[in-house]
């Protein structure tokens, strides 16, 4: 394996009302960050009430660019 070329992987925490904007929001993130064309897997994601924001939701999303 070369040093410059190994897996990696973005988590990313976004905040939304519906399963739709968290993930509408945590996949904009990781193409801005793998490339507007980048193939994707979602390996977690996991969601829990905002304790703050009632209908609020915090998420967090681990993605990885397919090779």
């Amino acid at each position: 394996m070369s040093v410059r070329s190994f897996p990696l992987t973005l988590r990313v925490i976004v905040s939304g009302a519906t399963p739709d904007e968290i993930r509408e929001t945590a996949v904009a993130q990781a193409l801005s960050f793998f490339g507007a064309s980048a193939e994707l897997d979602v390996l977690s994601a996991e969601a829990e009430p905002d304790g703050e924001h009632h209908s609020r939701y915090h998420a967090t999303v681990v993605f990885r660019k397919v090779a």
